[in-house]
């Protein structure tokens, strides 16, 4: 961890050397157009890729520019864009679905976050349709299937309610042993036609099990080879909020933070809506960069590199939904030259068939000596976006993750390599919204200051870490969650 760490530092200077090479880059170029001659002007578009038509699902993508500057920075985004096509009636997008709540029942759950939990879950069930099936894992100390998986039918609902009635609070946190009985038991019951969905709910570490990150991932990643969602809830100001949102994304769910659990209600209805109107599952991205491409990250998800190829799995799609992830890739630009960026599908299933999506060509970037010729080819709306969704609240994780750890320098020193990077583009770029965004900088830094001061440091760092973290996010990724 301490090597990584340092690696993150030395990689952000590095940044604000190359941001600081473009810039004066671009500054040459323009004296070398003579005093009082105006810029070349920026890009006003840029290239769109777009999959054939299959419905019920769409893939497209566009570039935030067509090329980069020789010897200054690599990077290219693109905007991949994975929309569900609205069914015509509200029934006919309902599929039905097998919810599966795994719920902490640890000593640190009694009193008020027992009983909205229990609240939520009686609220849940009469949300449930005839053909839907509910069950419900609990565990402390051990795991118990509380309530098996059963049609909620009337009788089955009184039954249920008697049971979550009667559910208490004591012990430790064992969740290992509460993921597994669940998941044992998704997969031992499920039948063809229904969507399985897993929803953890937790308010502490886990310290009875396997309490090792290692073998609760191992653990979530059953969903995503299983092809269903196991989504994650952190409730209050205990639990590990980088490890609950690692087991989202291993098990392709969403993730949450309540501060209380007054939310857990709002939760389990948009989990419930997604998942019967789902109209693909196990969406899986898969690029096969081109020789020298790389790349680096895909909004935060986990990034699989196998043979050459990069696969990244977002989880399923509900009619309606236009899900928007940014990549960022890294191309070559010691010289000039032409880089194709490689193979680009995305594949689902749907009611059991697999089906694959395609670019009709490949995206090509540019590595060009201009600064002029780098700037016609920017795409001033889509850096736009890249910058304000993506890169802005990839540095605000970055932020919140050197704060939970006490690293005051480190933080500020995340603001500052976003501040590097982007302000000399957008004094040529002009984008207004990229501009609001560096001029709030100055108060993320005075907040990150205002942490470390004062009494009660740790629970600010903790509370900020939690808050931010989910917030970014969920911002980052646009349109994930209902």
């Amino acid at each position: 961890m301490e090597a990584n760490e340092r690696n993150l530092g030395l990689e952000g200077k590095r940044w604000i050397v190359v941001a600081a090479l473009l810039a004066a880059t671009a500054l040459a170029a323009a004296a070398a157009r003579g005093k009082g001659s105006p810029p070349a002007p920026v890009g006003d578009g840029s290239r769109r890729f777009v999959a054939s038509p299959a419905k019920p699902v769409s893939f497209s993508a566009t570039l935030d520019r067509t090329a980069v500057l020789v010897g200054a920075a690599p990077e290219v985004r693109m905007e991949l864009v994975i929309g569900g096509q609205a069914e015509e009636s509200r029934a006919a997008a309902r599929v039905p679905t097998d919810l599966f709540v795994i719920l902490d029942r640890s000593g640190s759950m009694s009193g008020e976050k027992i009983e909205r939990a229990r609240g939520a879950i009686r609220e849940l069930v009469s949300r449930l349709g005839p053909e839907d099936r509910f069950a419900l894992v609990t565990y402390s100390n051990d795991a118990s299937l509380d309530i098996a998986p059963a049609p909620a039918d009337d009788r089955a609902r009184d039954a249920w309610l008697a049971r979550v009635a009667a559910i208490a609070a004591d012990g430790g946190t064992n969740l290992s042993g509460g993921m597994d009985l669940a998941l044992d038991t998704i997969e031992r019951t499920r039948s063809p036609g229904r969507v399985p969905r897993a929803i953890l709910i937790s308010d502490g570490l886990a310290n009875q099990g396997d309490a090792t990150p290692e073998g609760l991932l191992r653990r979530a990643g059953r969903a995503a080879r299983g092809e269903y969602a196991l989504t994650t809830v952190g409730v209050g100001a205990d639990f590990n909020e980088y490890l609950m949102a690692a087991l989202a994304d291993a098990g392709t769910g969403n993730y949450y933070y309540l501060r209380g659990s007054d939310d857990l209600s709002k939760v389990f209805a948009d989990e419930f809506e997604a998942a019967r109107a789902t109209v693909a599952s196990a969406l899986e991205v898969k690029i096969a960069p081109s020789t020298g491409v790389q790349v680096v990250e895909a909004a935060g998800y986990p990034l699989e590199r196998k043979g050459g190829e990069v696969v990244f799995r977002p989880g399923s799609l509900f009619a309606g939904q236009e899900r928007r992830i940014w990549v960022t890739f890294a191309v070559p630009n010691q010289s000039a030259g032409d880089h194709p960026l490689g193979d680009i599908t995305l594949a689902y299933r749907r009611a059991g068939e697999l089906s694959t999506l395609r670019f009709a060509e490949t995206p090509c970037v540019a590595s060009v000596q201009k600064a002029d010729d780098f700037y016609a080819q920017v795409d001033v709306a889509a850096w736009t976006r890249s910058v304000v969704v993506d890169d802005y609240n990839k540095m605000q994780q970055d932020v919140a993750r050197e704060v939970k750890a006490g690293r005051r320098d480190a933080a500020l020193e995340e603001v500052r390599r976003f501040r590097a990077e982007n302000a000399p583009l957008n004094d040529r770029l002009q984008s207004a919204d990229v501009q609001k965004k560096l001029d709030s900088l100055g108060k993320l830094e005075a907040d990150v200051v205002s942490v470390f001061d004062g009494d009660e440091q740790a629970a600010r760092q903790n509370e900020l870490s939690k808050a931010q973290t989910a917030t970014s996010l969920d911002q980052r990724r646009v349109g994930a969650k209902r």
